[in-house]
């Protein structure tokens, strides 16, 4: 004889399950780190599905369209709409009759409208004058630049006097004259200071070449320039400043290859001398 199955007893809330309570959570058994893997296997390569192209058959008319309009043309290879109607060639427009007896037809084209047939009108006809002009001006301008030209050499050649007919000697000086003096004619220079006496006594010396140019400065610390003087050349003057004397001494004319001295004594004492081929500078500081 079996035994009776027990009647669960009713819970508290009357049989309810309250939802906000967990659900048990589910055995969990962790993995054998001892058991053997299983076997890879390749997965299964992918072929593309064979195509075939689906047979033609003619497809349906076209259908019927609303009420005065062809229907539309079927699916491929149906005939289409019916071939539309030639359309009629048009008929030029005859020039207006009279339209009222007694008036005089109207002009064709209207006023306003191009001939239908317009042709070019004939080019002018060209003239010879434009030619016969340009000539002229050019014969002009070789007159007047020959012109021109005679003048300009009329005038340089007066300029110019003929060493034969000048009625001047030609060559030089005669044996024995006396060679004109380079330094006639030009201003002397000072000898004493405008400021009153001097108090360095100067001397200046130019030596070398048989004909020397000089540049100085005198008692007044103006400049001076002599061309082509006889060597020996000496000059004497009073200054107060020892900063204005100086001289330059060099070769006149082509005697570039004779050497030239220069020297300035002040108080009797040589402050300075200089000697050179092409020219000599002589300072008094």
């Amino acid at each position: 004889m079996s035994e009776p199955t027990p009647t669960p007893q009713p819970s508290a809330d009357g049989g309810h399950t309250d939802p906000t309570t967990p659900p048990a959570p589910a055995p969990w058994t962790p993995p054998d780190p001892l058991a053997g893997t299983q076997p890879w296997a390749p997965q299964t390569p992918w072929s593309p599905t064979p195509w075939a192209p689906t047979p033609w058959s003619p497809g349906s008319t076209g259908t019927p369209g609303p009420t005065g309009v062809a229907g539309t043309a079927g699916g491929i290879g149906t005939p289409g709409d019916p071939p539309r109607p030639a359309v009629p060639p048009v008929t030029p427009v005859p020039p207006p009759a009279h339209p009222w007896p007694g008036y005089a037809a109207p002009g064709w084209p209207p006023a306003g409208y191009p001939p239908p047939y317009a042709y070019p009108g004939t080019p002018p006809t060209r003239t010879n004058g434009g030619k016969i002009a340009a000539i002229v001006v050019a014969v002009a301008t070789v007159l007047v630049l020959l012109f021109c030209g005679c003048v300009g050499l009329g005038v340089l050649g007066s300029s110019f006097g003929d060493p034969v007919t000048s009625g001047e000697p030609y060559g030089d000086p005669g044996y024995g004259e006396p060679e004109e003096d380079a330094t006639a004619g030009q201003p002397s220079p000072a000898t004493t200071p405008s400021g009153g006496p001097g108090q360095l006594t100067v001397l200046y010396e130019a030596t070398g070449a048989a004909l020397v140019d000089v540049q100085f400065y005198d008692a007044n610390g103006d400049f001076y320039q002599y061309e082509g003087v006889p060597s020996p050349w000496r000059m004497g003057f009073a200054s107060n400043d020892r900063h204005r004397v100086q001289i330059i001494v060099s070769p006149a004319g082509l005697a570039d290859d004779n050497q030239v001295t220069c020297r300035i004594s002040m108080n009797g004492k040589v402050v300075s001398e200089d000697s050179g081929v092409y020219g000599a500078t002589c300072f008094g500081w």
